[in-house]
Order: C-alpha cells, then sequence, then structure tokens
C-alpha cells in the first residue's frame, strides 16, 4: 500500500511488475498490419462483467483489501480479457490485459495487445482541505513519472478534477513512445475514499494505433475508459 513517504519506490515496482505479461504480447505487434477496434458509443449499450473486490476475492488471491470496490469489465468484439491477480506483498489488486484475438485459439504470443487497466491500493491522510491537493499531486506527478519511466519520448497532457459514481476523481492523462508499441496514451485515475485513509487509483495504457483518437475524451470510451468509469466503493 502506498506510503506517501515512499510512493514512487513503490509504483516504480508495481510498473516492473506489469512489464513482463506486455511485452510478450506487444512482440506480436512488430512489422504487423494495424488491427484496429470501435470505440464504444457515449450512450450505447455495453456488455460486460462485474468483478468484486471484497472480502472473497481476498480470501481466494491472498490479496489484502482495504477498501472493496466493483468494476464492470466490457466484452468487446475480437477482443481478449486476460487478468492478472495481485500477488502479497504488492499493492497491485488487478490487472485487466485486452489484446487482439478474442477468443480464438491464437496464442498469446502472436496476439496484439490493445491496452491494459489495473487497480491498486493506496493511503490519502486525511487532512482537511489537503486530500485532493495530496491525491493531485500523486496521479499528476508521481503515478505519471514511474508509468514512464522507461520511454524517452514523454508528455503529460494534463489532470482535471471529476466525479465518477459520485466519488471525487483526479484523471490526469499523458503520452509516451513504446518502441514496440507506438504511441501510447496512459491514463491515472485517483478515486478519493471520503470515508477513510484507505483508497484506489487505476494506471491504463493504451496503444494509439488500435483506435482512431482524435480528442482525449475518447479514451473514456475504450475497453480501459468505460472499465474506470464503472468503479464503485461497495459496502462488505
Amino acid at each position: 500500500m502506498i506510503k506517501l513517504s515512499s510512493q514512487k519506490l513503490f509504483l516504480k515496482a508495481i510498473f516492473l511488475i506489469s512489464l513482463f505479461f506486455t511485452a510478450s504480447i506487444a512482440m506480436a505487434q512488430e512489422n504487423k498490419p494495424s488491427i484496429k477496434f470501435n470505440l464504444f458509443s457515449v450512450d450505447g449499450v455495453v456488455i460486460s462483467d462485474t468483478i468484486l473486490l471484497n472480502n472473497e476475492y481476498e480470501k481466494k488471491y491472498n490479496i489484502p483489501i482495504k477498501i472493496p470496490f466493483k468494476i464492470q469489465v466490457p466484452r468487446q468484439k475480437g477482443v481478449k480479457r486476460y487478468v492478472e491477480y495481485g500477488e502479497d506483498g504488492t499493492s497491485m489488486i488487478i490487472k485487466i490485459n485486452f489484446a487482439t484475438g478474442g477468443n480464438s485459439d491464437i496464442p498469446q504470443s502472436e496476439r496484439e495487445l490493445v491496452e491494459n487497466v489495473q487497480f491498486i491500493s493506496m493511503k490519502i491522510p486525511m487532512k482537511e482541505g489537503e486530500r485532493i491537493k495530496i491525491l493531485a499531486s500523486l496521479m499528476m506527478n508521481d503515478a505519471f513519472e514511474m508509468a514512464t519511466a522507461a520511454y524517452e519520448e514523454k508528455e503529460y497532457l494534463g489532470a482535471r478534477l471529476t466525479k465518477i459514481n459520485g466519488i471525487d476523481v483526479m484523471d490526469a492523462a499523458g503520452k509516451y513512445i513504446s518502441p514496440e508499441l507506438g504511441l501510447v496514451y496512459v491514463r491515472m485515475t485517483g478515486y478519493l475514499n471520503p470515508n477513510g485513509t484507505d483508497s484506489i487509483y487505476s494506471i491504463a495504457n493504451i496503444v494509439a494505433n488500435k483506435y482512431e483518437i482524435t480528442d482525449l475524451d475518447q479514451l473514456f470510451l475504450t475497453s480501459s475508459g468505460k472499465t474506470i468509469s464503472s468503479f464503485e466503493y461497495i459496502k462488505q
């Protein structure tokens, strides 16, 4: 779990842990024609699967859940979902990878990464009037720095305070150039728990050439975007 005094070391560890799976898919992307997917419509019906991150999840995967939440993971034609579960001793709770090939028998090594999103635990002190500032600093500075540490070409694009399902959220975005994937958008979203220090944030990576993205608001219409927007804290 993030402790503000050591959050940079924590975020770096999480980022390195997440590289292995992404790289195993990304290798298939080199020297291949781009496969593009449609963005979800703003008001369209999205078929999704609910994942509850609660006491049962904690017992099953031995991952501490300090604050329970749920997400809706969309189904998208032609896309295969791979779920990674956090490991004991880390603060990553779950990561969903979206790859090409749908539910066919194509080996993982021959699939191409479309995007991914992971949810991670953190602590935000109960300091009245300061919590939003602390959350903003974490998303806008440290999360972006660590998510793009492996890349030389990168740019922070901005952030905004908004609400998702009634929760105060700091939503930040940036981009970087990956040698294997090309242009990748990175989105960092912190969900402020109003009732305690334990909160959750997410980091998403969206491969630009898998969608026709002309506006940052379209990041909300990808599979990771729909997952991020579905986030809700729940009572045990």
